[in-house]
């Protein structure tokens, strides 16, 4: 290595690109990421190659892919913790990163680095999974979603969870006890600073001041949460956007294609605002995160990667939740920026498609640490430095047992028995609204094609489905 140089890769869970202000939004207020993209390389065609939470960090963190998830085996029936967790644990592509698999994580610190994880993502740490593997060090923040943080009783988290359900919502529906159990884990909230993303990147930047001066270099991988669902950040966030709302506040949506069933469209416009003021509060304390970067002076010696791993289906085409059918902008598209001492590329807006798996040889690269072989991405930096304009024709990725793919022209979204094709004509439809399969049929086999191949053949068909997520229409 020429000079030392440092990692810190921060991961946002269901941070929508359309909703940063550095990528084009103009009502929800992101000043910190707006400034970090000002200072970085920002790529406006990155797509994960497959999703939702844990494939996805398994593929950033090993550069290979886990599309179309032909390895996934569910987990067995008598695992005990099967009854708790069987909507994950039947999800395909959701599992533990394989033994044979090396993370950045022990690929860095077996070159002598120093390595960290801070994150709240509990599915990174329930029984069976393994994503704090390799570091040197791992804090892990407990209490999101439904993790299994206190013993509870059912009938109290339904008695916390329905003063945010709608008319339209069932109680007994999953997610009123995922809601309840969420509720009765943080009911100890007293200021912003006990909410998740505070919590995280407050408990990152302590790490820094411990190893900022170390004679070794460090990769930090910060990996907050929020803005995923429920959204009940601090009243005054979500009173930036819908101040005067006097009715009910579902802080947790339905995963659901029939949107206008449950919600009143003034329920989805403050979910909508719930979800923003979510986002401004996560921009907040990335904004103090940063402001520890450079006050430390690692801007000038550390590479900073920040990314979301999907967005969240606020409405669009009927649809709430992360539905695997649904793969649509809302969901799909991410954001992506990387931010060098040079600053090289500062600013600008970069448009290959890449992809999620790209970013571990990109970082190696960067800080002129050596791209493993099993490693499957592309390095995306030669596109900031000119040597490239483009790193691939199309993009594929898979969620569930849904698949999708896409370049210039056309998207196309299927399921893997091909049963339900669905065809989009990006030039005159980018928003994905009106299906053009049946009249386009030599453009589907086109991309039919694209998608067997990226797949190396057929898509498998999984027996074992997650009986939450299954259609509605």
């Amino acid at each position: 290595m020429s000079e030392k140089r440092n990692i810190i890769l921060v991961i946002i869970d269901s941070l929508r690109k359309d909703h940063v202000g550095a990528y084009g939004n103009n009502w929800i207020k992101t000043p910190h990421l707006d400034a970090f993209c000002q200072e970085a390389a920002r790529f406006d065609r990155a797509y994960p190659e497959s999703l939702p939470t844990l494939p996805f960090r398994r593929s950033t963190f090993t550069g290979k892919r886990v599309f179309p998830f032909k390895d996934w085996e569910p987990y067995p029936a008598s695992y005990p913790f099967n009854n708790v967790f069987n909507a994950t644990s039947l999800i395909p592509g959701w599992g533990p990163i394989p033994h044979h698999d090396v993370p950045m994580s022990e690929y860095l610190t077996n070159q002598g680095w120093t390595t960290g994880l801070v994150t709240d993502c509990f599915h990174q740490h329930y029984p069976g999974m393994n994503y704090h593997r390799g570091y040197t060090s791992w804090q892990f923040i407990r209490g999101q979603e439904y993790d299994l943080k206190m013993p509870h009783k059912d009938e109290n988290e339904r008695k916390l969870a329905l003063p945010h359900m709608t008319e339209g919502m069932k109680s007994e529906n999953r997610k009123t006890w995922e809601l309840g159990r969420y509720l009765a884990n943080n009911t100890t909230r007293s200021s912003e600073e006990d909410y998740f993303a505070p919590k995280v990147f407050r408990m990152a930047a302590d790490y820094l001041d411990r190893v900022y001066d170390q004679d070794e270099p460090f990769f930090l991988c910060v990996d907050c949460f929020d803005p995923h669902e429920p959204w009940d950040p601090p009243k005054y966030y979500t009173e930036l956007y819908d101040k005067d709302y006097e009715g009910v506040e579902v802080i947790m949506p339905l995963y659901s294609d029939k949107t206008d069933t449950y919600l009143t469209p003034s329920e989805l416009r403050h979910m909508k605002a719930l979800y923003a003021g979510e986002v401004t509060m996560v921009d907040r304390w990335f904004g103090f995160f940063m402001e520890k970067v450079k006050l430390l002076g690692l801007d000038k010696n550390t590479v900073i990667c920040v990314v979301s791993d999907h967005g969240h289906q606020l409405g669009e085409k009927n649809f709430t939740g992360k539905l695997p059918w649904g793969q649509i902008p809302a969901l799909l598209d991410l954001v992506l920026a990387i931010r060098t001492p040079e600053a090289e590329g500062a600013g600008q807006c970069f448009s290959p498609f890449v992809m999620n798996h790209d970013i571990l040889p990109t970082l190696l690269n960067l800080v002129f640490e050596k791209t493993p072989d099993w490693c499957q991405g592309e390095d995306i930096w030669q596109v900031v430095k000119g040597e490239k304009t483009e790193i691939r024709d199309h993009v594929t990725s898979c969620f569930k047992d849904y698949y999708w793919v896409r370049d210039n022209d056309y998207a196309l979204v299927t399921d893997s028995k091909w049963d339900k094709v669905e065809l989009y004509d990006l030039k005159e439809d980018p928003e994905y609204l009106n299906d053009v399969a049946l009249k386009k049929p030599e453009a589907v086999l086109k991309m039919k094609a694209k998608l067997l191949k990226d797949a190396g053949g057929d898509l498998p068909v999984f027996k074992v489905l997650d009986p939450l997520l299954e259609k509605t229409t």
